[in-house]
């Protein structure tokens, strides 16, 4: 055998293995190259992409359900229990302070619209309190926010202190907090109809001090101050008069019927801007605790204390340190609070204030004069106003009669002068986080 033939043997043998899989049967309709084992048809490698297609469909919406899942967590049950404030160890949340949010800006949206609709220029009551600040609340979150998250702590710190006067609201209490909200009195309304001769004699309730009734024009009471208490008042707002109408008395029922409809319409205005049920009840709540603690600071049989003042304010201590040495020594105190007082009102009639209920005044200037006696220099007394030299030259206790028309403001400015103590008093045992900004509502 040639050299050539003997090495011609492997592609022989190879020949022979495709011929006799060529002669197999049924061999005839297969693609030469499907015969080997990892040969994928067109078919299998379009449904192994389809599997893969629809796995990573199934995943990235797992990823984004999962998404959607921890945010929803986050947002309804982590981030509504975070606290935004602490007293006394216990938290304010997110959720308490978002409802009250709703609740005090609806409010204020609530009375704003009776006063336009009132008739009342618009433009002219914005200039005006408290009008003034409840556009700018309405207008400004964040104006609102910080209010109402330092109400939140104050009703709080009430909360503590008439549990430790063993203060509590009870059931007729709370009923009547929003019977006087409304302006409903059931004593009056039962008399209707009532033959003026009858013996039956109305208690009369105290005028309510708390928020403005829904169904009438919000009033505000002015706290007087030293540097204001002598000049005029601000001037009503000039409305044009409306045509009277008289309307035919409504029996005793009918009364009470447009009294429940008006507190459910009230309640259900609230429900619609996602108000909860608990927070306008909450609201009742405090309402009635707040009167019941201006009622035990200023009892309608209690006294006031009233004072005949006189003072100096100036606007720096040293000024005022001066302005006392000067006076201890000889000086005319007429003369030197026409020369010096920044209290331009009373510096012109020589610094008197004359007689007046010492609740009338800033809790610091009031303190002085509850502690000074009589004739002595005080001061200098530190305020929001500036720097007093004070000197009182009377002081009386009154009560009954005397002090009726003051009774209702004193029992206000009494439980404001509290807040106020409470405050300051507590103010390492509470703290407000910067968590609300982030937590008003918007829209």
């Amino acid at each position: 055998m040639s050299k050539k033939a003997q090495t011609t043997g492997v592609p022989r043998r190879r020949r022979r293995r495709r011929q006799a899989a060529d002669a197999a049967p049924g061999s005839e309709n297969i693609p030469r190259d499907q015969t080997d084992e990892s040969y994928v048809s067109r078919a299998e490698r379009e449904a192994q992409l389809q599997k893969w297609v629809i796995r990573g469909v199934i995943a990235v919406a797992a990823a984004l359900a999962l998404i959607v899942a921890v945010t929803f967590a986050i947002e309804q049950l982590i981030v509504p229990n975070q606290a935004v404030a602490v007293v006394h160890g216990v938290d304010i949340t997110v959720r308490e302070f978002r409802q009250e949010y709703l609740l005090e800006r609806n409010r204020l949206l609530l009375q704003l619209n009776q006063v336009q609709s009132a008739g009342f220029d618009f433009q002219q009551l914005a200039q005006q309190e408290p009008y003034k600040t409840w556009i700018n609340e309405v207008n400004v979150p964040d104006q609102l926010g910080l209010r109402v998250i330092n109400d939140m702590v104050d009703d709080r710190l009430l909360a503590e202190e008439a549990v430790s006067r063993s203060i509590h609201v009870d059931p007729a209490d709370l009923r009547q907090a929003v019977e006087e909200f409304f302006g409903f009195d059931p004593t009056q309304v039962a008399l209707i109809g009532v033959e003026p001769t009858a013996t039956i004699e109305p208690t009369i309730t105290p005028t309510p001090f708390v928020s403005p009734t829904p169904t009438n024009i919000p009033a505000p009471t002015a706290t007087p101050d030293p540097a204001a208490s002598d000049e005029e008042a601000s001037p009503e707002p000039d409305v044009t008069p409306q045509p009277t109408v008289v309307e035919p008395t409504r029996s005793a029922e009918e009364v009470r019927e447009d009294f429940a409809q008006n507190e459910q319409d009230y309640r259900a205005y609230f429900d619609r801007v996602g108000v909860a049920a608990e927070t306008v009840d909450a609201f009742f709540e405090r309402n009635a605790l707040e009167t019941l603690l201006a009622d035990a600071l200023a009892p309608d049989d209690g006294s006031l204390l009233y004072a005949d003042a006189r003072h100096i304010l100036v606007g720096d201590e040293e000024t005022a340190m001066r302005a006392l040495q000067a006076l201890q020594q000889g000086e005319s105190f007429a003369a030197l609070a026409r020369a010096i007082s920044t209290d331009s009102g009373s510096g012109a009639r020589g610094g008197e204030l004359g007689e007046a209920y010492v609740g009338n005044y800033v809790r610091e200037f009031r303190q002085a004069i509850e502690e000074a006696a009589i004739g002595a220099l005080v001061g200098p007394i530190e305020s929001e106003f500036g720097f007093h030299i004070v000197q009182v030259r009377s002081k009386e206790e009154r009560s009954g009669a005397d002090i009726e028309s003051q009774l209702q403001r004193a029992k206000l400015q009494e439980l404001e002068h509290l807040k106020a103590t409470l405050r300051e008093d507590n103010s390492d045992r509470f703290e407000i986080f910067d968590a609300w900004l982030d937590n008003i509502p918007r829209g």
